[in-house]
């Protein structure tokens, strides 16, 4: 998708959310901030990533990868809040917001993915959460949205919205070869 396409997708959607999104997840839209208020107020490079998001989801839904087990999430490395998160989704339930801390924690986990960094952008596709679905990479831009609504996030969410691109980058790139 060309850049000037993603602009007409996010000029088209400014009033109402990111559209195209799966039927399967579009009752998250509002929830990771893909509509709505969120989608107004978080601006152009939240836009931006959003659309971005889509196409990566568009190009791993092939992949074969269904949702996470019980058991993966446990097991997982992934922030407790996003685990309960994901916990919550399959179970059909709601979830709570995380704690203030979770911003850093957040931080601290995408610094330590190889997968942010330019030499481990091939190791993209064997993180537990590069699959589609409700326990797959939309995780990343929820996060992404818990992050913002804490006061004092700004410098941290501003690396990560650019971790969480090169992400989704790196699954552009991984997916078409």
């Amino acid at each position: 998708m060309s850049y000037h396409h993603i602009r007409l997708l996010i000029d088209s959607s400014r009033k109402s959310g990111l559209s195209g999104v799966p039927a399967s997840l579009l009752h998250l839209r509002e929830e990771v901030g893909l509509s709505g208020n969120a989608w107004e107020s978080l601006g152009a490079d939240w836009q931006a990533l959003g659309a971005l998001w889509l196409q990566a989801e568009m190009a791993i839904a092939t992949s074969g990868r269904h949702d996470l087990s019980f058991t993966q999430i446990r097991k997982s490395t992934l922030p407790d809040s996003w685990k309960e998160w994901m916990n919550a989704k399959l179970m059909k339930t709601a979830a709570q917001r995380p704690p203030k801390s979770f911003g850093k924690a957040l931080t601290d986990y995408l610094k330590s993915l190889p997968s942010t960094k330019s030499e481990g952008r091939d190791t993209v596709m064997m993180e537990v959460w590069c699959r589609p679905g409700v326990t797959g990479i939309i995780g990343l831009l929820l996060c992404l949205y818990w992050q913002a609504d804490y006061p004092g996030a700004g410098n941290d969410w501003k690396a990560n919205i650019k971790r969480v691109e090169h992400i989704y980058n790196a699954i552009l790139v991984q997916s078409n070869m």
